[in-house]
């Protein structure tokens, strides 16, 4: 696991090599061992190496073929390196490491950019052809490795996080007001957008080429829930145990000590059973605890430590240490958003025990239906059926307005809705409506008129997803609109902002598509399915105890926490000094809404207190404006 970086430039780049440095020392949290920069012409490539496959210094990045004629820098893990190299070494092809960098490199050079199709696994790479003057740049199917560009006239600039690209000098540190208005309603920043100006990520599943200053994009991979056929009923747990089993051990390879995530639920507890089963050894596992009985489920995971015969380490969290280092875990983020506080601390506490990997359930809950708010939203779903046929005045206004309790003025969208399963997903996930975006945000970032870019993003996959099941629909939304964008770059960055390695096993892309086909009925029953497959390696004990198990979040107690130990820092970072001094956030706004929620959090509800908080803290850190 790295961090990537470059730069192309008309003529030599070799004038940007200080910018390239710069990212490095950028980046030098994502890979502590190496950092590396190489000239090529007109390309920079940049590394910075955390070393879990081959440590010694043969695995050293950027690195190149042979003949030298390509140079890759890359970042992630590629688990079926071991059976294509030994199709390369077949091909007559000669190996001097066996990090999964150079079979990837190999690899190129048999098949070209297609060469990602073959790649099980978690990545983000470029490639540099000397020969045909080209760049090649690549993402994952699932988006679990980041990658962003910024392009310039003829010039671009790439890498695994924007605060890489900002140190480079030749990003301008300037706000997207698309970018903050999307932040505002969804609580975090999906693409095409980015909280930079002119910043894009390469999104899921997709390739890049530049070359003469042209560049174009291709899809190699999508979700398609026909793709594959559905396996028949009768085979259907046994089938999934078996892809289950077969990714875990992919998962499992490393040349360092790989620790478990485990927590209360379903998900972990399978995977844990899974890594037994499948014979890991030295297995550990870790989990947070609050000491406060809501959210603590450190009992729940000692029970499936002890039915698993799995060392537990508990790491106890106040809210103390969480204010304490809350500037350095929203620098960490990369971007605003309203989540990753929770995968900032179980990262940073395995770094302090001593782990490089760490095993995740991350995507559990999108694949077998383990959110409430699934119900959530086939509710409002049919209630917009029924309320699209009202008209739009006066109800629309009757329900918006400032001094109702905020999940009463969401159910606007719903009256009169072009579109109910749009309106039902805007009723459910918008943290503010476009009233409150436009007395929010700063003049100078354009707060007036109708800001319509989330309900056009989310118009956009509802149609890109559209299926007859209510419910599949909404579990491809859920990838698409929550999982990608918001989770699994949250994870990244938190995690990667303390070198530690996280492996969402679940999200192993075979896995995905023998899922995608077996319908919602089946598939999203509440974890029903993956427990029926985990009933070959879960022990009985422990299975009983899972199935009555209530379903919990890992989340923090931010309701109690905003108002008792954060609100002195609530209050100086919602101060009328130092908003304006910032030039995002209106101060009389942001200050009647938070005297509002010391008055009552159930009329505003403390997400959207902490998504400004989170906004304010980021801008001021990464030091831009609008």
């Amino acid at each position: 696991m790295c961090g990537i970086a470059g730069i192309v430039t008309p003529g030599s780049a070799e004038a940007l090599r200080p910018a390239a440095e710069s990212m490095a020392v950028a980046m030098s949290h994502r890979g502590p061992d190496s950092q590396g920069v190489q000239g090529l012409g007109p390309c920079l490539l940049v590394n910075a190496r955390l070393a879990i496959i081959d440590l010694s210094e043969r695995g050293r990045q950027p690195m190149s073929s042979a003949d030298g004629n390509l140079w890759i820098t890359y970042n992630g893990e590629t688990y079926n390196a071991a059976e294509l190299r030994a199709e390369m070494e077949k091909r007559g092809h000669q190996f001097h490491s066996t990090t999964d960098t150079e079979v990837v490199l190999h690899l190129y050079q048999e098949d070209g950019e297609r060469c990602v199709e073959k790649l099980r696994g978690m990545f983000a790479f470029a490639i540099w052809d000397i020969r045909a003057q080209k760049l090649v740049l690549a993402r994952d199917r699932l988006g679990i490795k980041p990658l962003y560009f910024y392009r310039s006239g003829n010039q671009l600039v790439f890498a695994s996080e924007i605060k890489a690209l900002l140190a480079s000098g030749l990003v301008p540190r300037q706000l997207d007001p698309a970018g903050l208005r999307v932040f505002l309603q969804l609580g975090h920043i999906p693409p095409p957008w980015t909280a930079i100006r002119g910043v894009m990520p390469l999104e899921p599943g997709h390739i890049a080429i530049w070359r003469d200053g042209e560049w174009r994009t291709e899809t190699y991979w999508t979700l398609d829930p026909h793709a594959s056929a559905t396996p028949p009923p009768e085979h259907l747990a046994a089938g999934l145990a078996d892809v289950l089993l077969d990714a875990m051990r992919n998962h499992l390879v490393s040349d360092v000590p790989v620790l478990m995530f485990l927590s209360g639920g379903t998900d972990s507890a399978c995977l844990a059973a899974a890594a037994r089963h499948v014979g890991a050894q030295n297995l550990s596992a870790m989990t947070v605890g609050f000491g406060e009985a809501e959210f603590d489920e450190t009992e729940l995971s000692r029970r499936t430590a002890h039915a698993l015969d799995i060392p537990l380490q508990v790491a106890m969290l106040d809210a103390g240490r969480v204010v304490a280092d809350l500037d350095h875990a929203i620098w960490a983020l990369d971007q605003p958003s309203v989540d990753g506080l929770n995968s900032y601390w179980i990262s940073k506490l395995a770094a302090e025990a001593g782990f490089k990997v760490a095993l995740s359930g991350q995507g559990g809950d999108e694949l077998f239906g383990g959110y409430e708010s699934l119900a959530w939203f086939k509710r409002f779903t049919a209630v917009a059926r029924w309320a699209r046929r009202l008209p739009a005045m006066p109800f629309s206004r009757m329900l918006d307005q400032p001094a109702l309790p905020f999940r009463w003025r969401k159910l606007s969208y719903l009256v009169g809705a072009r579109d109910p399963f749009v309106a039902s997903q805007m009723a459910v996930k918008f943290l503010f409506l476009d009233r409150d975006i436009a007395d929010l945000l700063s003049a100078a970032l354009g707060r007036n008129g109708h800001h319509a870019e989330a309900e056009h993003h989310l118009a956009y996959w509802s149609k890109f997803v559209e299926h007859e099941d209510l419910l599949e629909q909404l579990a491809f939304m859920d990838i698409h609109t929550h999982l990608e964008p918001r989770l699994l770059r949250d994870l990244d960055a938190t995690s990667m902002a303390h070198s530690i390695e996280v492996r969402p096993v679940f999200l192993d892309h075979r896995l995905v598509e023998f899922l995608l086909p077996v319908p919602s009925e089946t598939r999203i029953q509440q974890k029903r399915l993956l427990l029926e497959a985990a009933r070959r390696f879960l022990p009985q004990s422990l299975l009983e105890d899972l199935e009555t198990r209530r379903k919990r979040t890992f989340t923090f107690p931010f309701k109690r926490w905003l108002t008792r130990d954060m609100h002195r820092t609530m209050r100086e970072a919602f101060s009328s000094e130092r908003l304006r001094r910032l030039r995002v956030l209106e101060f009389g706004a942001v200050d009647h809404l938070w005297r509002r929620y010391e008055q009552s959090e159930a009329s505003v509800g403390w997400s959207r207190i902490w998504s400004l908080f989170v906004l304010e803290r980021w801008c001021e850190i990464m030091q831009v404006s609008p």
